[in-house]
């Protein structure tokens, strides 16, 4: 039977076997044992959410990053229930429980034999049953049955891959742009909402059969351990009497777990294990607003050997690198998932990428930048396409030589991004010093924005736009956030109706009687020419500030926002922020719903009332 992933992950040996893709499948096809399996035919022969939420197929991570805003605290702690080690996971997801937080855990307990089980747990008792760490392979689909049985939120303890591959199932609409795909019944799959992302350090995964065979191998019956941990290159063996150890490099590790370089877990709102902490103690990363309430749940430490937590997971990075490259030469076929590690890549029809580097803002180049990034483009034979936002988009590049080249961008001063759903490059007109007809210096205020609102996370492409007067060559109108620069003219003493002013209005908003000029403030747009065109200093500024629109669209249908007049710039600042807060606060339709969409769902005279509270 043609199934997408296992051509091109499963048979390739690129699978995490994470089961992330045996959870979402509607139709129930997709089947788990020891790695994925399609157990009946698929119409779409795999063309699916399968696919589409595998973190071997890309991993997704820089827009997961922008969205969770990801730190690190490190800490060490012990929870008041036994667990592995500080048994910190147990207390954590009992603390969650008990606060209402979540309705239930997805975990992975085990059968006498040590054989990996999927649970969902309710209850603390549950917990403990769970507690214990696993290293054969582990599948989370207990997160369906969680669904099944009518949890609503639920916390998932999980490693790396699982937890990378659930990121991008909370963030499915994002990367795929559609929703959740259809079954036969008409429904999606159904699950409950990851609330708690729990991720545990992993250096590898084992074959079971293989795990097993090297236990008897060392006279140990399975049956009898009663706890299993990993330290110094050694599995140490607990026994009632003995803790026995055997060397690492006699288990066979997945072929998917070589090509993995994320040991601590990354994409978790916490992450724990017991490397860098003293004996008895796990580890604590705190990564994110979630992980703070987890916090609550336990008294931690500071002193953590956070050297020894690096030098594990560079090595893993380096064994990465080594099997990637080891691959490579044997001329295996490669799925380069980790590209989505950074923003601005995508893979082109072709088989190449390309990358976008996000543009200064206003589109300004010093020579230097632009030898800078030509030397780029020269050395890697790279094709430049100039967007109409002034970025710099390099094309034909070999996926394996991607790191290489943004590593040499971000040397130049540059960022890789302005690509997918979020604030992209701030476009700008010349402005006032560049350009005779600029009213406020656009390239100032352009990189007042970008220092605020850089690659910021939004339901669909973000676009702003900054005009140094009303003609707007840029066409601010049309962007989700426009500014224009205006100057109102008023006419003093001076004025003896020479009539330069009339002559230089292009609306025909002034008119001569006698030795005075008169303005039609009904049509005048404030572009502040006849100001700069009085030859006798007799039109002042009346108002001065900027126009705002709000909402406007290009593309496939045009929208002009609608406008609010703003005098200064952290008033507009506070507008942008206000307007990203509800479009990502209304959006329902990631990825196909722009601003307009919103607004003109929320209704107009809604949306500004919520904008200017």
């Amino acid at each position: 039977m043609k199934w997408k992933l296992k051509d091109e992950i499963v048979d390739t040996e690129m699978c995490a076997q994470c089961s992330t893709c045996a959870i979402v499948c509607p139709n129930n096809l997709v089947k788990f044992d020891e790695k994925p399996y399609l157990g009946e035919e698929c119409l779409r022969k795999g063309h699916g959410m399968c696919y589409e939420v595998c973190p071997r197929v890309n991993s997704f991570k820089y827009q997961v990053k922008i969205r969770e805003r990801f730190k690190e605290e490190y800490y060490y702690a012990k929870g008041d229930i036994e667990g592995q080690d500080g048994g910190v996971v147990t207390t954590s997801l009992k603390y969650l429980l008990e606060k209402g937080e979540i309705d239930g855990a997805i975990v992975v307990g085990r059968d006498e034999y040590w054989k990996p089980v999927s649970m969902v747990v309710q209850t603390a008792e549950d917990i403990v049953k769970g507690a214990k760490s696993k290293y054969t392979v582990s599948t989370l689909e207990a997160l369906r049955k969680a669904g099944e049985l009518g949890l609503k939120k639920v916390a998932v303890v999980g490693l790396p891959c699982q937890i990378n591959g659930l990121r991008k199932l909370q963030y499915f609409p994002y990367h795929s742009r559609h929703d959740f795909e259809i079954g036969k019944d008409g429904k999606p799959v159904k699950l409950p909402k990851i609330e708690y992302f729990i991720g545990l350090f992993c250096t590898k995964k084992f074959e079971y059969d293989n795990f097993k065979e090297v236990l008897e191998k060392y006279g140990v019956n399975i049956k009898d351990v009663e706890k299993f941990d990993i330290k110094k290159g050694k599995l140490l063996v607990y026994l009632k009497n003995e803790v026995k150890e055997i060397p690492i490099k006699e288990f066979k590790p997945l072929s998917g777990c070589k090509v993995c370089k994320d040991f601590t877990a990354e994409l978790s709102d916490i992450s724990v294990g017991s490397v860098g902490s003293p004996e008895g103690y796990t580890t604590v990363i705190i990564r994110t607003k979630k992980g703070e309430k987890i916090k609550e749940a336990l008294e931690l430490k500071e002193g953590v050997d956070i050297e020894k937590i690096k030098k594990l997971a560079e090595k893993k990075v380096k064994e990465f690198k080594e099997e990637i490259e080891k691959r490579r030469k044997e001329g295996k076929k490669i799925s380069l998932y980790w590209l989505g590690d950074y923003g601005g890549v995508k893979k082109e029809p072709t088989g190449s990428y390309f990358i976008r580097v996000r543009a200064k803002p206003g589109q300004w180049y010093s020579v230097e930048e632009l030898e800078k990034l030509t030397e780029i483009a020269k050395k890697y034979n790279l094709r430049v396409k100039l967007t109409n936002r002034g970025t710099f988009e390099y094309h034909g590049a070999d996926g394996f030589e991607v790191e290489n080249i943004i590593k040499e961008i971000n040397e130049a001063g540059f960022i890789t991004g302005s690509e997918g759903p979020l604030v992209r490059a701030i476009l700008a007109c010349p402005g006032e010093g560049n350009c005779g007809s600029g009213l406020i210096k656009t390239y100032e205020l352009a990189e007042l924005i970008e220092e605020e609102f850089k690659e910021y996370p939004t339901p669909n492409k973000f676009k702003i736009a900054i005009s140094g007067c009303p003609s707007s060559c840029i066409r601010a109108q049309i962007h989700d956030i426009g500014i224009i620069g205006v100057k109102y003219p008023k006419v003093n003493d001076n004025c003896n109706g020479c009539g330069r002013c009339y002559e230089v209005c292009k609306l025909e908003c002034i008119y001569i009687r006698g030795s005075y000029s008169y303005t039609n403030y009904n049509i005048c747009i404030g572009c502040g020419k006849c100001i700069k065109a009085c030859p006798n200093e007799a039109r002042e500024v009346l108002e001065e500030g900027y126009i705002m629109y709000i909402g406007g669209r290009g593309g496939k249908k045009i929208v002009e926002g609608f406008t609010l007049k703003v005098k200064d710039v952290e008033e507009m600042k506070r507008i942008i922020r206000k307007t990203i807060e509800l479009y990502n606060k209304y959006a329902i339709k990631p990825q196909r719903e722009r601003l307009s969409d919103v607004i003109k769902r929320v209704g107009k005279i809604n949306f500004i009332r919520e904008l200017m509270s």
